[in-house]
């Protein structure tokens, strides 16, 4: 697989952080993109792309909801990126990582198999490797020390297993502290908060160290992995190129900030899970992906310091309603998503961006019914497709 054009590629998690900028790159690169939501709460991230992507609400814990969108989109490759975020260990914690991130990624391996894909790009981590020497290296084994890590370095293991016994190949893209517009919550945003409060900048230690690695170079591995064929079967690290302190960290994103707040190293106490060094010297990266990061730390900071002044990024309530014998999710006014329910013609597989037209025949009068009582998307509708060139 050389080039993604015209090739069917699904991310899952498609509206997330990392995914939402993954898929407006598929777009731009010609593939003809699915991007699976558990929810529409964050669908405005898409809003750049809607009238070039499908969008899937499909939960990857629950099986039939996520293998009936792939077999429907039948996508060459498939991304992985759904995940229940790392956080403070409790048995609660633990549950939500096995449930999401291991029993999810089994959902998701076995719909890519039933879809038809080719390839399984697995959105892992460079927390694998836990407090194990740095750089990190393809060959270096995992030795993850929080729970999200442990579940995350096993869905690897469990992705190599699927491809033993499927069509599948998988390759695993680990990379370092990710940063940049649409970001969760984070070191970065919460100096921001801080110099916003203007209040010193408080850390849970503050001497360990980490890689930030700008999202757009993220992008660019993934969408390399995708490329390579010789990498397939390899967990990759990558990172920013650049180890510094939390402490340096936090400076830079004042001075990005153009602020002149304190930080107070050791203001709080480290997790009993804290990863001391994180860096990968991208050198697997290089001779297997062909890619090096293209930003340094201060062009990624300047670059996501604009975004927050463009806005914040609020995502306003979605609400569903039917309109020329379809339904449309209207996220904002002038950004619509068009809902189609289930049913899907055979022939449509072949179709440029896929989607039935407005004037064509929309869901059936049960399911109108239902949209119209409850105000929100039956279990039937999963599928938010634009139809190739069609104003939405």
């Amino acid at each position: 697989m050389t080039s993604l054009a015209g090739r069917r590629a699904a991310v899952i998690g498609g509206t997330g952080f990392l995914g939402s900028h993954l898929v407006e790159r598929l777009v731009a690169e010609g593939a003809h993109v699915l991007a699976v939501a558990r929810t529409t709460a964050r669908l405005c991230r898409l809003s750049a792309v809607r009238g070039d992507c499908t969008v899937a609400l499909a939960d990857v814990c629950q099986p039939e909801s996520i293998v009936g969108a792939l077999r429907r989109f039948r996508p060459n490759v498939v991304f992985h990126l759904a995940a229940h975020a790392d956080a403070n260990e409790s048995f609660g914690h633990f549950a939500e990582c096995v449930r999401v991130n291991g029993l999810g990624l089994v959902n998701a391996l076995q719909a890519a198999a039933e879809g038809g894909a080719e390839l399984f790009v697995y959105g892992d981590s460079a927390k694998d490797y836990g407090n194990a020497s740095v750089p990190y290296r393809a060959a270096q084994a995992s030795r993850p020390i929080c729970s999200y890590a442990i579940v995350k370095s096993a869905g690897w293991q469990l992705c190599q297993l699927a491809a033993s016994f499927t069509k599948l190949k998988t390759i695993a893209i680990r990379p370092t502290f990710v940063y940049g517009p649409r970001q969760n919550r984070n070191v970065i945003t919460h100096v921001r908060e801080c110099v916003t409060a203007g209040r010193p900048v408080t850390l849970m230690g503050g001497t360990q160290t980490r890689d930030p690695l700008f999202v757009d170079d993220a992008v660019d591995a993934f969408v390399a992995a995708a490329q390579k064929p010789r990498a397939w079967g390899q967990a990759i690290p990558i990172g920013g190129g650049q180890e510094l302190t939390v402490i340096s960290l936090c400076e830079a994103v004042i001075g990005a900030l153009g602020a002149t707040v304190p930080v107070a190293a050791g203001a709080e106490e480290s997790r009993l899970t804290e990863i001391w060094r994180s860096n990968s010297d991208n050198v697997d990266a290089y001779q297997l992906l062909d890619w090096q990061p293209r930003f340094s730390l201060s062009e990624g900071l300047a670059r996501t310091v604009s975004d927050w002044t463009i806005g914040d990024g609020a995502v306003p309530a979605v609400t569903v309603r039917a309109r020329r014998g379809c339904y449309l999710a209207a996220v904002s006014p002038g950004v619509v998503f068009r809902m189609l329910d289930r049913r899907e013609l055979d022939d449509r597989r072949a179709a440029p961006r896929g989607g039935r037209r407005a004037g064509e025949a929309g869901p059936s009068e049960p399911v109108r019914a239902h949209a119209a009582r409850s105000g929100s998307l039956p279990a039937s509708l999963h599928l938010v497709m634009p139809a190739h060139g069609e104003h939405v």
